[in-house]
């Protein structure tokens, strides 16, 4: 192996980052990728000396989709997933418990949910955070003990023993952050050093993955949810459009170190016609799902963001869209305070906004997962009695914010949509047609309703001015090609959305007269004035 980069060699010992980054998964790439394109200098520390190279997680939504279009790179990661429009529970009769209907395109202008091959999209995400010439990235390199200090925090990094090759003495370097990230896992070692609780929510669970690649298509009749079966439950869906995924639930007693095995995986996915003949065999683990989430997400200049501040079950495919979440809220928070145009205590809306929201699909994922990890045929019984009887409720709403950055005075139908991710459609401008963030650009944004006016005073524009808002009136130029925001705006009952850089929705007004009003809302909170709490 190579000697692995010097951390200092490039800027000297006397450098000191925007933002140092610990942890290189998808959330650390998206984090850094965003920040380097906002022009802010990254250091990236990542103990393994390569990219994983194996799938973890197999899912991503619209919202997922459009931060990964804010990054360049959604078109090119499309080719290799699969849309999915259906996720099915089923019990061991094969009758239909349960099904997430996906079918229609989500808000965020893609369609609702994707399955995809995870390497694929890290190598994409790679790409972007190395292309921006303020991101320095290291890999095997490990964070050994941080000093906070009033204006940065020492950061201690040491070659890692899988990149050592050999060496008894490993390299160690200190340098400095203004901010520092983990974006290092589950077992993260920021966390640690932030010294914070966890809240865990009971719910511990091992399964045994599989995935595949098959050499043709395969019929196997079933093709992507859970199989509520007590003799062993289990799922199977797409792993983007070139593999497959399947997982078996460990049984009670059952030795994980036996079941880790090839043979095993040929075992258990024979009942679906699958062999060696028809497939390759990528990869196999055990893994012990849990739920938990830290309590303490930022101590003075250290934060957390990903499966470092929350882990849950796979049921809902939301862990990493989670932590990409988490890395495009921190990352306009970051923007704003690295450049001097918020109040520092705007990060503290970091937890107070994704806390509540990562907590309510953690409980979804782990009820939809009591739904499948049943072993006693007994309960299974009256669990399948139930849902036929229609007993069981639908699945409730999917989660919005419902606190931090965003207008705490709204009332009425404007208050209904605060808090909700802002559509995006097509519109035409300037000769061009596409989605909006392609055409008008990303950021900050206002949309006004077609024959919409508005008159601003001019502290109001100062306000839009600051952040580089985009002000769109929609009408013959832009235009809104497939009158997408026209049923927007009627079936809401507003005439514009004042939108974040993550997409949502800070403020609306039902009228011109009233948009003058949340700007000022918004220039206020970003003085630390009034943010919601």
């Amino acid at each position: 192996m190579p000697d692995t980069p010097d951390p200092t060699a490039q800027h000297g010992d006397d450098v000191t980052y925007d933002v140092v980054l610990i942890g290189y998964g998808p959330v650390g790439q998206t984090l850094a990728a965003l920040l380097g394109r906002a022009g802010h200098r990254v250091a990236v520390f990542e103990r393994w000396p390569r990219l994983y190279g194996r799938a973890r997680a197999g899912h991503v939504d619209h919202e997922v989709m459009r931060i990964f279009q804010s990054l360049g790179i959604a078109e090119q990661l499309v080719q290799d997933m699969f849309r999915a429009t259906k996720y099915v529970f089923r019990n061991a009769a094969g009758e239909t418990l349960l099904t997430f209907d996906w079918d229609a395109d989500g808000i965020s202008g893609w369609p609702s949910d994707y399955f995809m091959y995870q390497p694929s999209i890290e190598d994409a995400l790679d790409a972007a955070a190395r292309a921006q010439p303020t991101v320095s990235v290291y890999q095997g390199w490990e964070a050994v003990a941080l000093i906070p200090h009033e204006d940065h925090v020492d950061v201690t990094v040491r070659e890692s023993p899988e990149s050592r090759a050999g060496k008894e003495i490993p390299g160690a370097r200190t340098v400095r952050g203004r901010y520092v990230v983990g974006t290092d896992g589950a077992n993260s070692f920021v966390r640690s050093r932030l010294g914070t609780t966890q809240t865990d929510f009971g719910f511990e669970e091992t399964w045994f993955v599989c995935d595949l690649e098959p050499k043709a298509p395969l019929d196997i009749g079933f093709d992507n949810g859970q199989v509520c079966d007590p003799a062993r439950p289990h799922c199977l869906f797409q792993l983007g459009t070139r593999h497959r995924r399947f997982e078996f639930a460990l049984l009670p007693g059952e030795d994980p170190e036996r079941v880790d095995d090839p043979r095993t995986v040929w075992e258990l996915v024979a009942p679906y016609g699958v062999t060696p003949e028809r497939a390759d065999l990528v990869r196999h683990a055990v893994y012990t799902f849990q739920a938990k989430l830290a309590d303490t997400w930022r101590r003075d200049r250290i934060l957390l963001a990903g499966d470092a501040a929350h882990v849950m079950p796979p049921f809902m495919g939301q862990g990493m869209c989670s932590g990409i979440r988490d890395a495009k809220a921190l990352s306009w928070r970051l923007d704003l305070v690295l450049r001097d145009l918020a109040a520092d205590t705007l990060l503290d809306g970091y937890q107070i906004e994704r806390a509540p929201h990562v907590e309510t699909l953690i409980r979804l994922s782990v009820e939809a997962g009591r739904v499948s990890c049943t072993f006693d045929p007994e309960v299974a019984a009256a669990r399948d009695a139930a849902f036929r009887r229609g007993d069981v409720p639908p699945p409730p709403e999917f989660p919005h914010l419902l606190d931090g950055l965003l207008d705490a005075d709204a009332e009425g139908k404007a208050a209904e949509v605060v808090g909700r991710l802002a559509p995006q459609g097509r519109v035409r401008a300037g000769g061009r047609t596409g989605r909006l963030d392609d055409v008008i650009g990303q950021g900050w944004t206002l949309v006004l309703a077609p024959g919409t006016a508005c008159d601003l005073t001019s502290a109001q524009e100062a306000v839009l001015d600051r952040l580089d808002a985009h002000v769109v009136a929609l009408g013959e130029d832009p235009a809104d090609v497939d009158g997408y925001y026209a049923g927007y705006f009627a079936r809401t009952g507003v005439a514009m959305i004042l939108y974040r850089p993550d997409f949502y929705v800070f403020g609306a007004a039902e009228d011109g007269a009233a948009v003058g009003r949340v700007v000022e809302a918004l220039g206020r909170a970003l003085d630390g004035v009034a943010v919601a709490s």
